[in-house]
């Protein structure tokens, strides 16, 4: 009856969230998500692209979890900087999730971000998706779809500079709100004006590995993000169109190759994950899946778990949004200082 009651109060939640087309970085996931489809092999395209609308509007998913207080925010970062870590490449922190524990415990780790380990968990979840297809023809769809958006997002996010450094928000130089100036502004202001040139995807076979690597290269762009911020608004009080022209000259070559890399990744990951699935046919013609025949349920409440609680037709957790189904960063620890992730 409890367990009821909190997600019917979720539902609601999400269902009253609103979805704002331009705004916390929407944008960029979603652009990212569109172009990756375009690069997935004959096998995999059509189908992809016959939910591609789908699978766009749910590559967002992950913040609106946030949105309605599922414990999630620890998912989206690393804290790349922090003194327990080391220096860079911070090779006191283990890679493997139980040593990584049995180290710092279990606070520290969601304190600083646990975004590699989340995405080997939705990688994971992914395959078995992929896996079930043929023996759950009704949610298969709906589970490939939900799943292969969550673990889109994720990447996503390792490929963006602040998304990888205790300086998340520039509030340690003076830089305060460049987070969402570089990753939601930038793109709104120009998305016109961006050249975006992903390079042929190969599977990725190490999500959590991959995510780790990611997360360094979008460390070593932090500084000269910070100086980008700092030069464009000299003499300045405000940030307005002048500094925004300025700012994004600056970086421009930065957000573009990271956005590309961004779509490479996340075509990689849906890749990876079919072809350890044992590369199943996926049907690409038809109507929508049985799951989303139901009108009037938005996207964020279906993601929630709202469909059904626990596992799946296909056996793959879907419910508690932050609570690992299997072997994944479950157990209690203490909730991040940083405030709200964007993106």
């Amino acid at each position: 009856m409890r367990k009821a009651a909190v997600l019917a109060g979720a539902c609601i939640i999400a269902l009253a969230v609103p979805s704002p087309a331009s705004a916390w970085g929407y944008v960029a996931h979603r652009l990212i998500t569109n172009r990756a489809i375009d690069l997935l092999p004959a096998e995999l395209k059509p189908f992809f692209t016959k939910y591609r609308d789908e699978i766009v509007a749910r590559s967002i998913d992950p913040d609106l979890w946030r949105t309605a207080g599922w414990e999630d925010d620890p998912h989206h970062f690393m804290n790349f900087g922090v003194r327990e870590y080391g220096d860079y490449p911070f090779s006191e922190l283990p890679h493997d999730y139980g040593a990584a524990i049995e180290k710092f415990g279990m606070a520290t780790l969601r304190r600083n971000g646990l975004l590699p380990w989340r995405e080997a968990e939705e990688f994971g979840n992914l395959r078995r998706a992929f896996e079930a297809f043929k023996r759950s023809p009704a949610y298969g769809p709906y589970d490939v779809i939900l799943l292969a958006a969550a673990a889109a997002h994720y990447i996503q996010d390792a490929h963006q500079p602040s998304h990888a450094t205790t300086n998340y928000d520039g509030q340690l130089t003076g830089n305060r709100g460049i987070h969402a100036r570089f990753e939601r502004d930038l793109v709104e202001r120009f998305e016109a004006r961006l050249t975006i040139s992903p390079v042929p995807p190969r599977p990725i076979t190490n999500a959590r590995d991959f995510a780790f690597d990611a997360l360094l290269a979008s460390y070593r762009l932090v500084d000269s993000i910070l100086t980008a911020d700092t030069d464009a608004l000299a003499g300045k009080d405000l940030y307005d169109d002048d500094y925004f022209e300025k700012f994004f000259a600056k970086v421009r070559p930065v957000l573009e190759r990271r956005l590309a890399e961004s779509i490479t990744a996340t075509a990689g990951l849906i890749m990876g994950a079919w072809e350890q699935a044992g590369r199943p046919e996926l049907p690409g013609g038809g109507g929508a899946p049985a799951a989303m025949r139901r009108r009037g349920v938005p996207n964020a409440a279906a993601a929630l778990g709202c469909r059904r609680w626990g596992a799946g037709a296909s056996g793959i957790k879907v419910g508690r949004v932050g609570q690992v189904g299997r072997g994944g960063q479950g157990g209690q620890g203490g909730r991040p200082t940083r405030p709200p992730m964007i993106g």
